[in-house]
């Protein structure tokens, strides 16, 4: 074989980097049903996360299954209530952080957003923090929660984590999904450590960003049914809607660092159910939802 106009191998492997971190287009993808979700009856379904070959999915107040994801579907490992399990987690948003609690753990810690009007404990816009494994029982290791005197978020708030800067992301609406004068804000803080305490608060003047998507994109609409999300790269994926004609299955992709959207897909055709969250697995887009199980949007 001639090698000669063969890359090196510095710049092949710079060349496989670059693909890697390639913003993903799910433009003219394709949807495949992936698997049913078998999680207990009577809880609709709401954050997923996915680590390595695990997928996570939670129900509302904090119902846990853990799957192992294989190349044709889902096979089921365990289920159980988180150690946040309570009415007032409705567990909207789930998202593996970068920090272990102990080196031994399988799983980098799981991020869960409370997303509730309810108050926890008096809180409100909580971030619980916990260890979850394959054996063990789970333990919740530190809360976050946003002070909010001025009321900058309406009915809730969505965490995310953005483990390559090591961020942590707030993102919802400033009234509610539907009402008058509704905005959908994004707060970005840095993320706390462990080390931080059990209980971390946090204040808009520690954000080192705070802005309405609104302000800067109109095509991001200010009513509409807001779900989960994720970030991966500096994309934030964030599904919409309930899978109906007046609230469609609708993917936006917001570029964190460009402050742009990058992508409006509508998947209402091919998912006429709830979008609830996501997550990427392979270069696919791995979508939880209510009555349609996991779906996998797959670039062309």
């Amino acid at each position: 074989m001639n090698t000669r106009h063969l890359p090196s191998l510095p710049l092949l492997l710079a060349l496989l980097l670059l693909a890697a971190c390639k913003p993903l287009d799910f433009t003219n993808a394709t949807v495949e049903k992936f698997d049913d979700l078998r999680g207990v009856q009577g809880q609709s379904y709401q954050g997923m996360a996915i680590y390595d070959k695990w997928l996570v999915s939670l129900q509302n107040t904090g119902q846990a299954t853990i799957y192992r994801i294989n190349a044709n579907g889902l096979q089921m490992v365990r289920q159980f209530p988180l150690a946040s399990h309570t009415p007032e987690n409705h567990a909207n948003v789930a998202f593996f952080g970068t920090e272990r609690y102990d080196r031994a753990d399988p799983m980098p810690l799981l991020y869960v957003s409370q997303c509730s009007k309810q108050r926890y404990k008096n809180l409100k816009d909580v971030c619980f923090v916990e260890r979850i494994s394959l054996t063990k029982a789970p333990e919740l290791v530190q809360t976050i929660v946003l002070d909010d005197p001025n009321g900058l978020y309406g009915y809730a708030l969505q965490w995310m984590t953005d483990s390559k800067r090591k961020l942590l992301i707030g993102y919802g609406n400033t009234v509610e999904n539907m009402g008058k004068g509704n905005r959908w804000r994004t707060m970005i803080f840095r993320m706390p450590r462990l080390s931080d305490g059990p209980v971390v608060h946090l204040r808009p003047q520690d954000a080192i960003d705070n802005y309405c998507i609104q302000d800067i994109d109109p095509r991001f609409p200010s009513n509409h049914i807001g779900q989960g999300a994720c970030v991966v790269g500096d994309q934030m994926y964030i599904p919409v809607g309930v899978g109906t004609e007046k609230q469609p299955s609708i993917l936006y992709v917001w570029n964190l660092k460009k402050k742009r959207l990058d992508q409006i897909v509508n998947f209402q055709k091919q998912v006429p159910h709830e979008f609830e969250d996501c997550d990427i697995y392979r270069r696919s887009l791995i979508m939880q939802t209510n009555g349609g199980g996991v779906v996998r949007i797959k670039r062309r």
